[in-house]
């Protein structure tokens, strides 16, 4: 059901808030029989005008009847009623876990996608709904900083062209070897679909910070990448589990055992929590830091798959804050850790 609705919202976004207000006006009408039009508005919380609109086309299909005394249910519209409240039931389940995982997570928002981010195509689904929240929040001038992986190359890809002017930034420095995953990659591309510009960070991540103290100061690009991201307007960035992100930074095999040590399970930005949020290791670099989250309008995270949801817990929990969009998978399985 929640991936029926996605699809509805894809086609025509419109159409769910039609079916929940007439979803309402049947389950009045079933119980306030025979009623009229201004009641009607009134039980509803409808205008007149929008009320008016429904019932005529309720009416046509054959849902309801116009009588002297008022509107009644036909046979076909008691039929259709129950069915329809267990539809939108299953919906607003969603809707609940959403608002339970953001009450646990205290962050500001969570959305569920209906895919189990597992295949390629489910990353595309995670993308475009990331695409769509970067859209309705992007401003022409502001900031967007972006993390590398492949969900963030999925969010890029699933951006329509438009005339917004953005500046985009990598979030930190490169990781890993594919190139259509690097920050520097998935930026040029957010900054072309959105008609902006963008600027690269040559710098790899995890250098010792000896050496980023001599880059900052003599390298001009590197400062202006920095001052850039002290005005980030939008940060969106993947979630990675802790000892795979280790592995694909290189990280010596003496931290690693440190980071099981101390039970890291999740990465973003370069930073290592515990599943309570608790940061045990951050990789020296250029670009956000967490520190940075909480001035930062707007705070987007991406994740996938059930075997992130420790990894998704403990990053969130690190953050305090922001949106965070997972798809079913992911959720069911942080919110069966999170009852334990």
């Amino acid at each position: 059901m929640k991936e029926l609705s996605e699809v509805y919202q894809r086609i025509a976004p419109e159409l769910m808030r039609v079916v929940e207000e007439r979803y309402v006006l049947l389950n009045h009408i079933s119980y306030a029989q025979p009623v009229g039009r201004r009641m009607l508005a009134g039980l509803s919380k409808l205008s007149e005008r929008v009320v008016r609109s429904h019932v005529e086309i309720m009416k046509d299909n054959g849902l309801i009847d116009f009588t002297q005394q008022g509107m009644m249910l036909t046979d076909e519209g008691k039929e259709l009623l129950p069915k329809l409240t267990v539809s939108l039931q299953e919906m607003n389940k969603i809707g609940e876990l959403e608002e339970a995982l953001r009450e646990a997570l205290c962050i500001d928002r969570v959305i569920i996608t209906g895919t189990t981010g597992e295949a390629a195509t489910d990353r595309k689904e995670l993308g475009f709904h990331a695409s769509k929240l970067l859209q309705d929040v992007v401003t022409p001038g502001a900031v967007i900083a972006v993390s590398g992986g492949s969900t963030m190359a999925a969010v890029a890809e699933a951006l329509p062209v438009k005339r917004v002017k953005p500046i985009v930034i990598p979030a930190r420095g490169g990781i890993g070897e594919r190139v259509e995953y690097q920050a520097n990659v998935i930026a040029s591309v957010m900054a072309d679909k959105l008609q902006g510009i963008y600027k690269m960070l040559h710098l790899p991540d995890g250098l010792t910070k000896e050496s980023l103290a001599i880059l900052t100061t003599m390298e001009p690009q590197i400062k202006e990448i920095m001052e850039l991201a002290a005005r980030t307007d939008v940060l969106m960035f993947g979630i990675g589990e802790a000892i795979h992100m280790a592995e694909q930074r290189h990280i010596s095999d003496a931290q690693r055992e440190d980071l099981r040590r101390k039970r890291a399970v999740g990465e973003a930005l370069g930073y290592y929590c515990d599943i309570d949020g608790t940061i045990v290791y951050a990789t020296n670099n250029v670009g956000i830091d967490f520190a940075d989250i909480g001035r930062i309008a707007h705070v987007i995270a991406v994740a996938g798959g059930a075997v992130k949801a420790r990894a998704i817990i403990g990053v969130m929990r690190a953050c305090h804050r922001g949106t965070l969009i997972i798809d079913e998978a992911a959720a069911e399985a942080m919110m069966a850790l999170l009852r334990r």
